[in-house]
């Protein structure tokens, strides 16, 4: 069994009860993810990689709260213990330096101006212990049981099944949304079947494809409802709208983040396909 959260979670997470809003955590939570990112380009890790580990950083935060635990040590923390799980492990020590220079990279410090740190300095020693401590939490809080699974095969997959695979565009655009939605709940919320469906969906309405509805419905083949597509996609055309991934304060000051116009999508309290 996957994890997903209800309708109910997704509501009340605990940075929701430590008093950070609907539209702070979710600039946090862009943050976040966009710091994944950076770090697995920087350590060479894959896609894929860097998918479980934006995948580890959601779930954990609807374990804990924003305000207990920076969401720049948790990043590298989740990028980290991916590269394990992804087997393809890298040490702790360029963890600990690629953490320092994407978060200096994402204050606006040059190249130029950035160090690689001693490896002997306290701040060095500090991270590294920090990193080991935080990684240790977050696989208490899940149980030491990490299962994953990433739409993107369900996306080729599906469209191998509508005759589509040869649409190389649309193929390209369907995993760009596939990773977009990495960036938010959706890959928390939704299965990733319904998510790979949502891809297609949006993807192909973007590029005026016809997909197939006669005699039946494409996305019954795959037991999907139409609901939860719409809702992924709403949710989608909203991060597009709304993008803001910029140096957040510390978390201590969580709460002076500049308000956003983030709405919740249409149709969210949808039922979930599980």
């Amino acid at each position: 069994m996957y994890f997903l959260v209800s309708d109910e979670e997704s509501a009340q997470t605990p940075s929701r009860k430590d008093e950070i809003d609907e539209t702070q955590e979710f600039n946090a939570r862009l943050f976040g993810c966009e710091f994944v990112r950076r770090c697995g380009r920087m350590l060479k890790l894959n896609q894929s990689c860097i998918a479980t580990g934006q995948v580890l950083l959601h779930r954990f935060y609807f374990k804990k709260s924003l305000k207990k635990f920076d969401v720049k040590r948790m990043a590298a923390t989740s990028i980290w213990l991916a590269s394990k799980l992804e087997e393809s492990p890298r040490k702790l020590r360029d963890v600990v330096n690629v953490l320092v220079r994407v978060e200096e990279r994402m204050e606006g410090k040059k190249s130029s101006e950035t160090v690689v740190l001693d490896v002997y300095s306290d701040r060095f020693e500090d991270i590294k212990e920090d990193l080991v401590r935080k990684e240790r939490h977050m696989l208490k809080e899940f149980g030491f049981v990490i299962k994953i699974e990433h739409p993107h095969k369900f996306v080729l997959n599906y469209l191998q099944i509508l005759s589509l695979a040869e649409n190389k565009q649309l193929t390209q655009k369907a995993l760009n949304h596939t990773n977009d939605a990495l960036h938010t709940t959706i890959c928390v919320r939704f299965n990733s079947e319904t998510i790979a469906c949502a891809s297609i969906y949006l993807a192909a309405r973007e590029m005026n494809v016809a997909l197939p509805e006669n005699p039946h419905q494409w996305w019954l083949l795959f037991d999907v409802v139409l609901e939860d597509i719409e809702c992924v996609c709403d949710s989608l055309e909203i991060l597009y709208k709304y993008i803001y991934i910029e140096y957040p304060p510390k978390y201590e000051l969580l709460g002076e983040l500049p308000p956003g116009d983030f709405e919740q999508p249409k149709g969210d309290g949808g039922k979930r396909k599980r």
